[in-house]
């Protein structure tokens, strides 16, 4: 049912992936330019003005596990689907850590001096949202066993 405490777990796990558009992960200042990264790209802002460098697939990847999650919650009436489509966002959400982590590293300067910002946590939050959700499914599916057994 949609009035399920997983419904609120994969919504918060959606919410917290899609907060990585917004977000900044890290950010640096090098030779009198500050560097920051989201999950739409690489921003450096110099006296005044920012130049944008897009990462499209890690804005991709952001937006349909963030999508999927959405799914996942509107999948309630099939509970296998509804821990598949987890799992599925769970591995994009994976994917989408190593390449921020590709992409960080190729930032100005290395990995060496940055400063880790909200957006860096807010995968393995989201990944710990999803796991309270399928725990919460799998509690539904727990309790129409027992319902089952008692008829």
């Amino acid at each position: 049912m949609i009035q399920r405490i997983q419904t609120v777990w994969f919504f918060l796990a959606a919410l917290s992936i899609s907060l990585l558009l917004m977000t900044p992960i890290v950010s640096k200042v090098v030779n009198d330019s500050e560097y920051w990264i989201n999950a739409i790209g690489l921003y450096q802002q110099t006296n005044g003005k920012t130049v944008i460098d897009l990462f499209i697939p890690l804005a991709i990847l952001t937006i349909l596990s963030a999508v999927l999650l959405l799914f996942t919650i509107f999948s309630f009436r099939d509970r296998k689907k509804q821990k598949n489509f987890a799992l599925i966002s769970l591995i994009f959400i994976v994917v989408l850590s190593v390449l921020t982590y590709i992409y960080v590293a190729k930032m100005p300067g290395g990995l060496e001096g940055v400063s880790y910002k909200l957006g860096a946590f807010l995968p393995l939050i989201s990944i710990i949202f999803i796991g309270l959700g399928v725990r919460g499914v799998n509690n539904d599916e727990k309790l129409i066993k027992s319902a089952d057994r008692l008829r």
